[in-house]
Protein backbone atom coordinates (compact mmCIF):
# COMPACT_ATOMS: atom_id res chain seq x y z
CA UNK A 1 0.00 0.00 0.00
CA UNK A 2 2.56 2.52 0.43
CA UNK A 3 4.24 1.62 -2.53
CA UNK A 4 1.02 3.08 -4.87
CA UNK A 5 0.98 6.32 -2.53
CA UNK A 6 4.72 6.95 -3.64
CA UNK A 7 4.37 6.62 -7.22
CA UNK A 8 3.44 9.11 -9.08
CA UNK A 9 0.62 9.01 -11.91
CA UNK A 10 0.62 10.39 -15.15
CA UNK A 11 -0.98 13.26 -16.23
CA UNK A 12 -3.41 13.83 -18.45
CA UNK A 13 -3.22 16.00 -21.43
CA UNK A 14 -3.08 19.74 -20.64
CA UNK A 15 -5.14 22.22 -23.41
CA UNK A 16 -3.46 25.49 -23.74
CA UNK A 17 -6.54 27.56 -21.60
CA UNK A 18 -5.93 24.90 -19.07
CA UNK A 19 -2.09 24.99 -18.87
CA UNK A 20 -2.09 28.61 -18.31
CA UNK A 21 -4.97 29.12 -15.59
CA UNK A 22 -2.60 27.12 -13.54
CA UNK A 23 -0.94 28.20 -10.82
CA UNK A 24 1.26 25.63 -8.91
CA UNK A 25 0.49 25.32 -4.97
CA UNK A 26 3.42 26.34 -3.05
CA UNK A 27 5.59 23.44 -2.95
CA UNK A 28 4.75 21.26 -0.01
CA UNK A 29 7.82 20.13 2.54
CA UNK A 30 7.52 16.17 1.47
CA UNK A 31 8.31 17.31 -2.33
CA UNK A 32 10.86 20.01 -1.69
CA UNK A 33 12.17 19.95 1.50
CA UNK A 34 14.67 23.21 2.07
CA UNK A 35 18.18 22.13 3.03
CA UNK A 36 18.93 22.52 6.54
CA UNK A 37 20.56 25.23 8.23
CA UNK A 38 24.59 25.07 7.60
CA UNK A 39 26.01 24.79 10.70
CA UNK A 40 28.77 27.92 11.66
CA UNK A 41 31.99 26.35 11.32
CA UNK A 42 34.17 29.57 13.24
CA UNK A 43 32.93 30.91 16.16
CA UNK A 44 32.35 34.86 16.14
CA UNK A 45 35.93 36.38 16.45
CA UNK A 46 36.05 37.85 20.08
CA UNK A 47 35.57 41.69 19.77
CA UNK A 48 38.57 43.53 19.82
CA UNK A 49 39.70 46.92 21.07
CA UNK A 50 42.59 49.35 21.43
CA UNK A 51 43.26 52.24 23.42
CA UNK A 52 45.79 55.41 23.07
CA UNK A 53 47.55 57.33 26.85
CA UNK A 54 49.02 60.36 26.21
CA UNK A 55 50.75 59.62 29.75
CA UNK A 56 52.38 56.38 28.08
CA UNK A 57 53.99 58.51 25.07
CA UNK A 58 58.05 57.84 23.61
CA UNK A 59 60.09 59.87 26.36
CA UNK A 60 62.58 59.82 23.81
CA UNK A 61 63.23 62.51 21.64
CA UNK A 62 62.14 61.91 18.31
CA UNK A 63 64.96 61.96 16.72
CA UNK A 64 66.03 58.86 18.24
CA UNK A 65 62.71 57.12 17.12
CA UNK A 66 62.68 57.91 13.74
CA UNK A 67 66.69 57.27 13.09
CA UNK A 68 66.39 54.02 11.78
CA UNK A 69 67.34 55.26 8.56
CA UNK A 70 69.36 58.67 10.05
CA UNK A 71 72.89 59.04 10.00
CA UNK A 72 74.34 58.54 13.30
CA UNK A 73 75.12 62.38 13.54
CA UNK A 74 70.84 62.54 13.40
CA UNK A 75 70.81 59.91 16.20
CA UNK A 76 72.48 62.02 18.98
CA UNK A 77 71.13 65.33 17.82
CA UNK A 78 74.73 66.35 16.65
CA UNK A 79 76.28 68.27 13.39
CA UNK A 80 79.13 66.02 11.45
CA UNK A 81 81.39 68.55 12.95
CA UNK A 82 80.73 68.02 16.53
CA UNK A 83 83.17 67.78 18.95
CA UNK A 84 84.29 64.43 21.32
CA UNK A 85 82.74 66.07 24.16
CA UNK A 86 79.47 67.20 22.22
CA UNK A 87 79.10 63.41 21.39
CA UNK A 88 79.62 62.67 25.26
CA UNK A 89 77.27 64.57 26.19
CA UNK A 90 74.83 63.72 23.90
CA UNK A 91 75.10 59.88 24.37
CA UNK A 92 75.06 60.40 28.07
CA UNK A 93 71.80 62.65 27.97
CA UNK A 94 70.05 60.15 25.49
CA UNK A 95 71.14 56.96 27.83
CA UNK A 96 69.50 58.58 30.88
CA UNK A 97 66.37 58.95 28.88
CA UNK A 98 66.11 55.70 26.69
CA UNK A 99 67.84 52.91 28.60
CA UNK A 100 65.29 50.98 29.71
CA UNK A 101 66.95 49.98 33.08
CA UNK A 102 68.07 53.97 33.73
CA UNK A 103 64.84 55.38 32.16
CA UNK A 104 62.38 57.15 34.69
CA UNK A 105 59.47 55.16 32.65
CA UNK A 106 60.38 52.19 32.29
CA UNK A 107 57.84 50.96 30.06
CA UNK A 108 57.95 53.89 27.39
CA UNK A 109 62.17 53.44 27.06
CA UNK A 110 62.99 50.73 24.40
CA UNK A 111 66.06 48.81 24.32
CA UNK A 112 66.23 49.48 20.31
CA UNK A 113 66.20 53.40 20.79
CA UNK A 114 69.12 52.42 23.19
CA UNK A 115 70.90 50.24 21.13
CA UNK A 116 71.00 52.67 18.24
CA UNK A 117 72.02 55.36 20.54
CA UNK A 118 74.70 53.27 21.85
CA UNK A 119 75.77 52.45 18.42
CA UNK A 120 76.06 55.79 17.32
CA UNK A 121 78.11 57.01 20.05
CA UNK A 122 81.04 53.78 19.33
CA UNK A 123 81.20 54.83 16.11
CA UNK A 124 81.62 59.02 16.88
CA UNK A 125 83.20 58.57 19.55
CA UNK A 126 85.96 56.37 18.28
CA UNK A 127 88.41 58.65 15.71
CA UNK A 128 89.05 55.43 13.50
CA UNK A 129 85.16 54.32 13.14
CA UNK A 130 84.32 58.01 12.61
CA UNK A 131 86.43 58.68 9.74
CA UNK A 132 85.66 55.33 8.39
CA UNK A 133 82.01 55.95 9.07
CA UNK A 134 82.09 59.81 7.48
CA UNK A 135 83.88 58.79 4.20
CA UNK A 136 81.03 56.39 3.63
CA UNK A 137 78.29 59.01 4.23
CA UNK A 138 80.45 61.27 1.85
CA UNK A 139 80.41 58.18 -0.83
CA UNK A 140 76.49 57.78 -0.21
CA UNK A 141 75.70 61.08 -0.71
CA UNK A 142 77.93 61.74 -3.56
CA UNK A 143 76.39 57.85 -5.05
CA UNK A 144 72.71 59.87 -4.58
CA UNK A 145 73.96 62.74 -6.75
CA UNK A 146 74.96 60.96 -9.30
CA UNK A 147 71.75 58.69 -9.37
CA UNK A 148 69.83 61.32 -11.80
CA UNK A 149 69.03 59.75 -14.79
CA UNK A 150 70.70 61.34 -18.11
CA UNK A 151 69.32 60.73 -21.38
CA UNK A 152 72.32 58.29 -22.20
CA UNK A 153 70.78 55.64 -19.96
CA UNK A 154 67.10 56.02 -20.66
CA UNK A 155 65.18 53.34 -21.98
CA UNK A 156 63.60 55.08 -23.86
CA UNK A 157 66.56 57.58 -25.40
CA UNK A 158 66.02 56.20 -29.00
CA UNK A 159 69.69 55.83 -29.42
CA UNK A 160 69.98 53.06 -26.47
CA UNK A 161 66.38 51.28 -26.88
CA UNK A 162 66.25 47.96 -24.00
CA UNK A 163 65.32 44.79 -25.53
CA UNK A 164 62.24 42.98 -23.95
CA UNK A 165 60.88 39.94 -22.99
CA UNK A 166 58.44 40.58 -25.92
CA UNK A 167 61.28 41.63 -28.19
CA UNK A 168 63.06 38.42 -27.58
CA UNK A 169 60.04 35.70 -28.06
CA UNK A 170 59.94 34.07 -31.77
CA UNK A 171 56.37 33.94 -32.61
Amino acid sequence: PRQAATMISPRPALSSSSFLAFRPAAASPTTNPSPPPSPRLHAAPPPLSASFSPSTSVVAPDHVAAAAAASFYDVLGLHAGASAREIKDAYRRLARAVHPDASPHPAAASSDDFIRVHAAYSTLSDPDKRADYDRRLLLLAAGRRRATPSLGRSPTFPARRRRTWETDQCW
